[in-house]
Order: C-alpha cells, then sequence, then structure tokens
C-alpha cells in the first residue's frame, strides 16, 4: 500500500456518453475531497478483456488503487490475495445494515469484505417506445401470453418486436428473465446460483429454451451484427418496439433528455415482478497500489457515501446499493426500480444475473453463454441446449471447487 500521497489510479470500462457522465460525478466529489487521481478507461464491461488489461498492469508493477468489478470476478480477484481487506472500514461505517444481502454475498470473500457497492442494476426489464405502443394499441405484458400477443401486434405493424443485439451476454439476459417467468425465483436460486442439477426439472429447462426459440421469431435478422446500444437507438426510434436490457439503458435514455411515460416505458419482463435479477458495479482496491490508508479510506467513504449514490445513479438508472438513499429526486423508472430492490431484498428475491456474472463463477457462465447464444442463433435443437445446460451445472458441481 502506498503512503505518501501519490494520485490514486482509478481503472473502469464506462465509456458510453451515458457512463461518462457517471464519471462526472465521481470526478466531482474527489475533486471536493482534494483526492487527486488519473483514470484508465477500459472498454469492456466486465469481460474477459478487461480482465485481461488489468492482470498485465498488475504483472507489470503498475496495479490500479481501485478497480470497477462485478459479481463472481471479485471472488476470483481475492482468491489470488491481492485485495485490501475492507472490512475495518465497512464495520465502522454499518456496510452489512445498509446494502442487500445478495449483493453482499459477493461483496465478501470468506466473510471480509472485499469489494465496495456502488449501485444494483436491475437486468429483467423491458424498455417499450411509448410511441410505438400506443400505435399498436398495446398494453403492458403481465404475463407470458400479454407478451406474446404485443410482440404480434408489433409484427403485423410493421415494427421490429424486440431489438437484442449480437453478445452472448445480451443473449443470456433474455434467457435468465425467461428462466425466471417461466421457473419462478425458487427455482432460478436452486438451478443458476446455488447450481443444485438435483433440484433442476429437465422438461422446465427444455420449456425456457422453447420460449427462447418463440422470442426467436420476433427478433430481426440482422441482430447478431449490432451492439446493445445500437438496440436501445431501434427502440428510442420507434423502429423497434421493445428491448429486454438492464436499467443502463435509462442512463442513456436520460442522457439524450427522453422521459419515461412521455417517451418511453419501462417495466418488468412478464412474471418476473417481485424479482430483482442484479448486476452491482463495484470497486476493489489492490493492496501493491498508490495511494495512502488515508486517501483509501476516503475513496471508499465517498464510494458508499449516501449522497454519491444518489447523484451517481440519477446518471446510471440503477438502484443505489444502499437501500437507504431517499428515492424522491429519481424519475418513475428510478423509483420502482429502488422500491422493488427494497422488496427483493426484505423478500430474499434479490438474485444475481448470469448474463453479468452476478450468479456463477466465471467459467459457468462462459458455459451457458455458449448454449444459450448458439441456440438463440438456431444452431442448437431447444432439447440439445437444454441438455449441455444441464449439463454444464453437472460439470461444475463435479470439478474440485
Amino acid at each position: 500500500m502506498g503512503n505518501a500521497q501519490e494520485d490514486l489510479q482509478l481503472s473502469h470500462w464506462w465509456v458510453s456518453p451515458g457512463e461518462r457522465a457517471s464519471i462526472a460525478v465521481l470526478q466531482r466529489y474527489l475533486d471536493r475531497q482534494q483526492l487527486t487521481w488519473q483514470e484508465h478507461a477500459i472498454p469492456g464491461s466486465g469481460t474477459a478483456r478487461y480482465a485481461d488489461v488489468l492482470r498485465q498492469a498488475i504483472a507489470s508493477g503498475n496495479a490500479p488503487t481501485a478497480s470497477q468489478v462485478i459479481g463472481h470476478d471479485i471472488h476470483e480477484w481475492a482468491a489470488l490475495g491481492l485485495l485490501q481487506d475492507l472490512t475495518p472500514i465497512a464495520e465502522e461505517q454499518e456496510w452489512d445494515e445498509i446494502i442487500p444481502v445478495g449483493i453482499q454475498q459477493l461483496s465478501k470473500y470468506r466473510g471480509r469484505w472485499v469489494a465496495a457497492p456502488i449501485n444494483a442494476h436491475a437486468t429483467n426489464w423491458l424498455w417499450v417506445n411509448a410511441a410505438a405502443l400506443e400505435r399498436i394499441g398495446g398494453q403492458p405484458p403481465d404475463t407470458w401470453t400479454d407478451l406474446l400477443e404485443l410482440l404480434e401486434r408489433a409484427k403485423a405493424a410493421g415494427i421490429i418486436p424486440l431489438a437484442i443485439g449480437g453478445e452472448a451476454w445480451e443473449h443470456t439476459l433474455l434467457f435468465e428473465s425467461v428462466a425466471v417467468g417461466a421457473g419462478g425465483a425458487e427455482f432460478y436460486r436452486k438451478a443458476f446460483i446455488e447450481m443444485r442439477p438435483q433440484e433442476i426439472d429437465p422438461a422446465l429447462l427444455e420449456l425456457i429454451f422453447q420460449r427462447m426459440s418463440t422470442l426467436r421469431d420476433y427478433l430481426d435478422p440482422d441482430f447478431t451484427r449490432r451492439n446493445w446500444n445500437q438496440s436501445t437507438d431501434l427502440m428510442r426510434t420507434g423502429k423497434a418496439l421493445l428491448q429486454l436490457q438492464g436499467t443502463w439503458v435509462a442512463g442513456e435514455l436520460t442522457l439524450q433528455g427522453l422521459l419515461p411515460g412521455r417517451d418511453y416505458q419501462c417495466f418488468h419482463f412478464p412474471d418476473t415482478q417481485g424479482v430483482y435479477l442484479f448486476n452491482s458495479d463495484q470497486y476493489m482496491l489492490f493492496k501493491d497500489a498508490p495511494g495512502s490508508p488515508q486517501q483509501r479510506r476516503e475513496l471508499l467513504t465517498i464510494l458508499l457515501d449516501r449522497d454519491f449514490q444518489r447523484e451517481l445513479n440519477l446518471t446510471t438508472g440503477a438502484a443505489p446499493a444502499r437501500v437507504d438513499v431517499p428515492r424522491e429526486s429519481f424519475n418513475a423508472c428510478g423509483q420502482a426500480l429502488i422500491s422493488g430492490m427494497r422488496q427483493a431484498n426484505l423478500r430474499r428475491t434479490m438474485l444475481g444475473s448470469i448474463g453479468m456474472g452476478n450468479a456463477n463463477p466465471p467459467h459457468v457462465k462462459n458455459a451457458i453463454y455458449q448454449v444459450v447464444s448458439q441456440h438463440l442463433r438456431g444452431r442448437l435443437e431447444d432439447a440439445e441446449a437444454a441438455r449441455q445446460l444441464y449439463q454444464a451445472i453437472v460439470d461444475f458441481n463435479s470439478t474440485p471447487n
């Protein structure tokens, strides 16, 4: 750990226009505390590419003070013994009391805090072009049947019913919402978080892939050649009716000056009401890196500060990680999100997103990516996809962890 006052080195992947607005909030709070810092913006949110660049920096003796991180990647880094133990500060600031239990399970390694959570995105949300919805006389879909009826209306009107991009993580976000909708929260927990193959009904797994095949019929042929924010643009401009995507979409829409209710609507994927599939952005601090103990304390205090988390997440579209941040300054989607997170935390239905690596270790996530994406592209039959996914969970349980 550094001793003298040095510039803090912060690595992150927030590079889109909406995400740059979030970094500007962090800059303002650091400036206020007279903490000087250098940022290392590395495209590739939570991906192997980002981790590779970070590993190279560490190997060359240039570990950053802090790095953005999500999900089970936290445990992978902690297992290497590289991370600062944040428990003394966490206990002093009562993080156990203000952070949802589901997030804590990722922020802690062997009972010790090793990451500081700053938000909680939800991934089981539909984003809807308000004008297109009105044009086709559609209603927010509460059930799977409602959704199919809505998609049919869009198709008949010549609108892309469901916009999605070509990356496996996006396909897996769709899969996880379909899985919760078909099987419920307890099924999802047992199958994809606890990974207990004996609790998985093969027929239910096949039903999920059958539903994914049904949704494939409502995608446009060019979906494999787009990224997620290009799909958001299709929804935003009314060329597509719906997009299933994380709440970071709200950050991009806010930047464009769009308002919920007027320009777009947001609601849960059908049959997932009451469940909060989450992706939490967090920061881990490296031991052998710039920054005195006092600078690190001040950085962590900022990251968990209630006002900082409110201002930051007005730009990100996420709920603050703290459960005690007032909702009033958030828009309608943000207020619904925060209420949903609090309720799901109490009901223990706040569950990690598979697609964003908050449900299972990277090698399991990658195996699921492969199956789900190949299936959505029409390269695997429903039954074969279900078999391969089941096998990935069996393999995890037969491998020493």
